[in-house]
């Protein structure tokens, strides 16, 4: 996820249908926008973190390219739980709001987030490209960047 942000697998079933994560993200530093292709449950387990919600607005039928508008933005505190849920909840980034300590989540999700091709936007140049997060204690065994 880029900027020392840590993606911690915690369990994964067998069949890669479930699994439970930590995400940290270092004081002040904001994950890139991207989506889960997943539904998820989120708990705050340490810190703050501010939402960003966005929706996709093309058609997708143009290759790299992604419009994006931006639906919400809130506040996430401690003891919080929120959920990802696609196609309108799915779209997001995540900043870290304490100054002092990283932010620590939880997720629950129904895919092996870090293993799965997603997706990571741009909203500068309205761009969107696939990408793998992989995670922080395990080897990673293909590119993160799928090659065209």
């Amino acid at each position: 996820m880029g900027s020392s942000i840590g993606q911690w697998l915690l369990y994964r079933a067998k069949d890669r249908a479930l699994t439970i994560f930590s995400l940290v993200i270092p004081p002040g530093s904001t994950t890139p926008i991207h989506d889960h292709l997943s539904w998820g449950l989120v708990g705050l387990y340490k810190g703050g973190q501010e939402e960003t919600l966005y929706r996709r607005v093309d058609n997708g039928e143009i290759e790299g390219h992604a419009q994006l508008e931006k639906i919400d933005v809130y506040q996430v505190k401690k003891g919080h739980v929120y959920h990802i849920l696609p196609p309108d909840q799915d779209i997001h980034s995540v900043k870290a709001t304490t100054v002092f300590t990283p932010s620590v989540s939880i997720h629950v999700m129904g895919n092996d987030t870090g293993s799965v091709w997603r997706h990571q936007y741009n909203l500068q140049t309205q761009s969107v490209r696939a990408f793998r997060s992989g995670y922080s204690n395990l080897p990673d065994k293909e590119p993160k960047n799928k090659v065209s």
